[in-house]
């Protein structure tokens, strides 16, 4: 009997070293779902920017409050422990709806512990309409909320 404990003692501190070699699981790391960004104007100022939704296959949509701004289009990927980055892009339109230009942005993004938020920090590079580049801005602020199923006030009658 005393061989039995002992073994099953030894089997076990072999497998705790085991399992401390394991890395990191990314389970539940996930930024798919839907989106409340804001961002930071040149002043400072945090205002709501867009509704956006990460999708599983790498995709990104995001519908802005501007309206002379087409749909934002682009990508995302993991790159560490709650990190990802991102590269959107639209297109902007004058008062007359014409096509004037390209906006593309490459996104840092850091997911909150809680996973209901996350911090960005955006560099934004500002084409004309034929891809020359106007101007860059780095260190733009963001910040998202994961936005939830909300429960109406009022139910329906039954």
């Amino acid at each position: 009997m005393r061989y039995f404990v002992l073994a099953f003692a030894m089997c076990c501190f072999f497998l705790m070293s085991a399992a401390a070699q394991v890395p990191f699981s990314p389970v539940g790391q996930s930024i798919e779902g839907t989106w409340i960004v804001q961002l930071a104007d040149s002043a400072g100022n945090v205002t709501l920017f867009e509704v956006g939704n990460f999708s599983p296959d790498g995709s990104y949509t995001g519908a802005n409050v501007n309206g002379l701004h087409s749909t934002h289009k682009g990508v995302w990927q993991r790159t560490g422990h709650l990190k990802f980055v991102s590269t959107v892009l639209f297109f902007t339109h004058d008062a007359q709806g014409a096509f004037n230009g390209i906006v593309k942005a490459r996104i840092y993004v850091k997911l909150a512990e809680d996973l209901q938020s996350y911090d960005s920090i955006a560099e934004r590079i500002v084409m004309d309409k034929f891809g020359n580049v106007l101007s860059v801005t780095p260190g733009i602020p963001g910040h998202a909320v994961r936005m939830s199923v909300e429960i109406p006030q009022y139910l329906p009658p039954q």
